[in-house]
C-alpha cells in the first residue's frame, strides 16, 4: 500500500483540504476534538501544540492508499482501523488529537490523517526521526496482521510483469517509439528520461491501470528500470533496438533482391533465366540464414546474462 507520513507545521487549510476532497470526503474518525468546523479544529489543535514549545513541526500528516483491488474490498471502517493501528505503532495514543478522512474522488480509495504530535498532557508522543520510514514499516506489519498484501509483495509481482513485458517487446521493437507502443498494447506506459550527453538515459514503467493523475503529485506511479532489474541497463536496450533495426534493414535488402530477380527473369531469355536463378539462390539462402539467427533465445540468455569475472 502506498503510504506517507511527515511532520510539519500546518494551517487550517490542511484540515479544510482533508475534510473536503471536492465535496466527497468522509470524516471517519476524530479524537479529542470538540468542533466539527475545520477552522475551530485547527485552533483546538494549535492550543494543545503550544503546550510544548520544543515541538516546532507539531502536526503529523500523511495518507494510506491501498491498491484498487484491495481498497474495493475494504470497508471504510476497516481502512480506518488499518490507519489507527499503524499510527499507534509509531507512538500515537488515545491522548493525541486525531483526524481521519476517507477520499473517494479518485479511482483509488485512500485515507488521509492529521495527528497532533503533542498530546493533551503536553507530551511529544511521536518522534520525527525517520517517521516516514517507520510508518511504512508499521503499515506493512498491520497489513500482515489483517492478511493483506504489503506494498513490497505487490511491488515484486508488478516488477516481474513489467520485466516480462519489456523483454517480449524488445524482441520485436526497432526503436523506442515501437517499444513504447508494444508496451502500451501489453498494458504498460513507458516514460523515458534524457540528457544532452547520451540522449535517452533512463525509463520509468507503470501499469496503465495504476496511473492516477490526481495523486501523481503525492507519489510517482510505477518503477524506474533500475528498480525493476539490475541486469538490464538502458544501454542494453539501446543495443538491442539497434540490432533489431539492422536486421530489419537486412530483411528489406532480401526483399529487394527478390524484386530484382523477378525483373531480371522477366527480361531474360529462356537460357539466361536458369543461370540467373542459380546465381542468386545461394545469396538468398545466406541472407535468410543470417536474418533468422535469434538475437536471444530466452530472458536468461543474453540481455540478463551476467558476465563472469576472470580471476588470476
Amino acid at each position: 500500500m502506498n503510504n506517507s507520513a511527515t511532520t510539519r507545521n500546518i494551517s487550517k487549510i490542511a484540515i479544510e483540504y482533508n475534510s473536503n476532497d471536492k465535496g466527497t470526503a468522509q470524516r471517519i474518525y476524530q479524537n479529542n476534538l470538540l468542533s466539527e468546523d475545520p477552522e475551530l479544529q485547527f485552533k483546538e489543535m494549535k492550543s494543545v501544540a503550544d503546550r510544548n514549545k520544543n515541538v516546532k513541526n507539531w502536526a503529523l500528516t500523511g495518507y494510506i492508499s491501498p491498491e484498487k483491488f484491495i481498497g474495493d474490498k475494504l470497508s471504510d471502517d476497516e481502512l480506518a482501523e488499518l490507519a489507527l493501528k499503524a499510527l499507534k505503532k509509531i507512538g500515537v495514543t488515545d491522548k493525541n488529537q486525531i483526524l481521519l478522512d476517507i477520499h473517494a474522488s479518485t479511482k483509488q480509495k485512500h485515507i488521509h490523517f492529521i495527528v497532533n504530535r503533542v498530546d493533551i498532557n503536553g507530551v511529544n508522543a511521536i518522534k520525527a526521526h525517520k517517521v516516514g520510514e517507520n510508518f511504512g514499516k508499521a503499515v506493512r506489519e498491520v497489513c500482515r496482521e489483517m492478511n493483506l498484501k504489503t506494498d513490497i509483495e505487490i511491488g515484486k509481482e508488478k516488477k516481474k510483469l513489467m520485466l516480462d513485458a519489456l523483454l517480449a517487446a524488445l524482441k520485436i521493437s526497432r526503436n523506442f517509439d515501437e517499444l513504447t507502443n508494444s508496451m502500451k498494447k501489453a498494458g504498460f506506459r513507458i516514460t523515458v528520461s534524457q540528457n544532452e550527453k547520451v540522449g535517452i538515459s533512463g525509463m520509468r514503467i507503470v501499469r496503465l491501470e495504476d496511473i492516477n493523475d490526481q495523486t501523481d503529485r503525492d507519489y510517482k506511479s510505477g518503477y524506474k528500470l533500475s528498480e525493476i532489474t539490475n541486469s538490464l541497463k538502458i544501454t542494453d536496450i539501446k543495443q538491442k533496438l539497434q540490432e533489431n533495426h539492422e536486421r530489419a534493414l537486412e530483411f528489406d535488402s532480401t526483399e529487394n533482391i527478390y524484386t530484382d530477380i523477378n525483373a531480371t527473369l522477366d527480361d531474360s531469355t529462356s537460357d539466361n533465366k536458369y543461370k540467373s536463378l542459380i546465381s542468386v539462390s545461394k545469396q538468398l539462402e545466406n541472407l535468410t540464414k543470417e536474418f533468422l539467427k535469434p538475437t536471444f533465445t530466452s530472458a536468461q540468455d543474453d540481455l540478463l546474462k551476467k558476465k563472469k569475472r576472470k580471476f588470476r
